[in-house]
């Protein structure tokens, strides 16, 4: 059966997302995209210290540079449904040629986080995707062999390469069906061990056309993408599918986010076309406006109010809460777009509508910070709305199917789940049956797991929706996720091999709390040590956080420890609001601001 004919993937109207295509396969779509060879398609910047290199490439040299790289794949046994690892250390100019060579082969691109995965994770994925291949860039050829050495990998293959074969001037194009799987992105958050979730091909034609409504487009408008975020997330794979899928689309590709992304912006901003899209995250805003407060922005800042006026900011991944607005207008004639999803939805399920005006937008915003349910405050921050016909939401006091209220609507106001239905919606975590079963309820999706309210808009008594918090124990840092035990695991370690403790003598427990910052979590550790070892306490003060910080990854980089009693239930598990009620008095008590949690 067409995944795209279930209830959960339908769209709103009762039909599937597939008959939306003109097209017979997939393959005609893309290649129907590149038949104007003239049209610029891609400027890609990557930096050398303060200097910024640029290569620019029509449609038709990155179709070339595809078929080169289809041709590569083809000659070294990757077939179609073969799935390969994407090992780039970077934005690899040749990660989306070779994404669009998976096309031309039908083969599935899976993404490895250059920013956080080791080589045992790298193997990790392999084994759980069932990856034969590996393509790599140049920085990370020293890793090759370890990786190798750990998984069943046939081939490794440079990507640099493919610039001295030759096209693919004849060859059968693959039979691709829109349920055929696309890519496997895993889960760059993690509750534990990163998931593969499996997006198909459909997934990206329901997010292409979301995006196409969502901004009004038409087959002329000319439209160019501003992409920094990592290409291993969900956020710049759809924005890249999008324009690979769309003639007239031009993307500007940053090899990493540094100091310059703010004077590429002013650039690309003054040869703007119809459309310029630029998704961005909180922290970028923060890092503008530290530069800003240094004196270290590299153009004027009037030249960057001027860019980021003409730009359509798209910000996911993070609460946005006043400060952050505050600091956009700041920088900006307009408020930002504020989108939400995740990678299971492949990118879009809501966002800020563009219907309303300014001033709308500015209450509606306003309307969550102020909110209170049944007496007591219950600050929210605005995520918008849904996407008829492609995305269906919903508020529901539980999706515990043993549970009462188990997916009965919330009241207005009300904070509950939330979930959703739409053909945007993955069909499975690879490897794993049970966890995808487990998110799958009577036709949603409610694996998002996310609290939410909606509130009426006074202007077009729509209904606004608004994120309250997350029921998971998840760290929330730079777009990504972290659960606690997975981050209090890797603490542990530097107490046991730094500091001689051994496991019996202490219990460390993390949290994570919006101290100063209303959308990026802090890790906040609890030590709770044994008799026998309190006079390490001293010792841990001056050097546990400088000592871990050396040691694990960045993103489980302790910012506050402190020393007290962990309370937990008669089974010895965590009884984090207690937990989390303490920490933020201790906080609050040294004159610190906790936001919402």
């Amino acid at each position: 059966m067409n995944m795209f004919q279930n209830k959960l993937h339908l769209l709103s109207t009762g039909v599937p997302v597939t008959s939306l295509s003109p097209y017979s396969n997939p393959f005609q779509e893309y290649k129907v995209a590149f038949e104007d060879r003239e049209q610029p398609f891609l400027e890609y910047y990557s930096f050398a210290g303060k200097l910024v290199k640029k290569r620019t490439l029509t449609r038709g040299e990155f179709w070339n540079l595809a078929c080169s790289g289809a041709r590569y794949l083809s000659d070294n046994g990757v077939a179609k449904g073969d799935r390969l690892l994407h090992c780039f250390s970077c934005n690899n100019l040749y990660d989306p040629v070779f994404r669009l060579a998976s096309v031309l082969v039908g083969c599935v691109p899976v993404t490895v986080n250059w920013q956080a995965d080791d080589n045992e994770r790298i193997a990790a994925k392999a084994k759980i995707t069932g990856a034969k291949f590996i393509i790599f860039d140049e920085e990370f050829a020293s890793r090759i062999e370890a990786i190798r050495s750990k998984s069943r990998i046939k081939a490794a293959l440079e990507a640099g390469k493919l610039e001295s074969y030759g096209n693919m001037s004849t060859w059968e194009p693959p039979a691709l069906n829109q349920d055929d799987e696309k890519i496997i992105i895993f889960t760059s958050g993690t509750t534990g061990e990163p998931k593969g979730v499996s997006l198909s091909y459909g997934n990206y034609l329901a997010n292409k056309l979301t995006f196409e409504q969502y901004f009004g487009v038409s087959e002329t408008t000319q439209l160019d993408i501003l992409l920094v975020n990592p290409l291993h997330h969900t956020n710049s794979t759809a924005f890249l599918d999008w324009a690979m899928r769309r003639g007239g689309t031009k993307i500007h590709l940053l090899q990493r986010y540094s100091t310059l992304y703010w004077k590429i912006l002013v650039d690309v901003a003054r040869q703007k076309r119809d459309l310029l899209i630029a998704p961005m995250v909180s922290r970028h805003i923060d890092f503008l406006e530290e530069l800003h407060n240094r004196s270290e922005l590299p153009v004027e800042v009037d030249e960057i109010k001027s860019a980021l006026s003409a730009t359509d900011m798209m910000i996911g991944s993070a609460p946005v809460g006043p400060t952050t607005i505050k600091r956009v207008l700041t920088f900006s004639d307009h408020l930002p777009i504020v989108r939400f999803g995740s990678t299971e939805t492949c990118l879009q399920v809501m966002a800020t509508p563009r219907t309303l005006s300014q001033n709308e937008l500015a209450k509606a915003f306003e309307a969550g910070w102020s909110h209170c349910y049944q007496g007591e405050s219950t600050v929210g921050y605005y995520i918008g709305r849904d996407h008829p016909p492609f995305t269906r939401i919903q508020a529901v006091r539980s999706i515990d199917p043993g549970s009462k209220g188990y997916l009965q609507p919330c009241d207005v106001g009300e904070p509950g789940y939330l979930v959703t239905q739409g053909p945007n919606i993955m069909s499975s975590y690879v490897g794993d049956d049970e966890a995808a079963e487990s998110v799958f309820r009577e036709g949603w999706y409610t694996g998002l797991r996310d609290i939410v309210f909606a509130l009426e808009n006074e202007a077009d008594g729509q209904l606004d929706y608004y994120w309250v918090t997350r029921d998971s124990a998840l760290l929330i840092r730079s777009g990504a996720n972290y659960s606690y035990d997975q981050v209090a695991a890797e603490l542990s370690k530097v107490l046991i091999e730094d500091f001689d403790l051994k496991t019996e003598q202490f219990k460390l427990s993390v949290i994570g709390l919006r101290v100063e910052s209303e959308h990026e979590d802090s890790c906040c550790v609890t030590i709770e040590l044994s008799p026998e070892v309190v006079d390490k306490q001293r010792e841990l003060e001056a050097d546990f956080i400088n000592k871990a910080r050396a040691r694990v990854r960045k993103g489980f980089w302790p910012d506050y420890v402190r020393f007290a009693e962990i309370p937990t239930n008669f089974k010895g598990l965590v009884l984090l609001p207690e937990l989390r009620q303490d920490y933020r008095q201790s906080l609050e008590a040294k004159g610190l601001t906790i936001y919402n949690t």
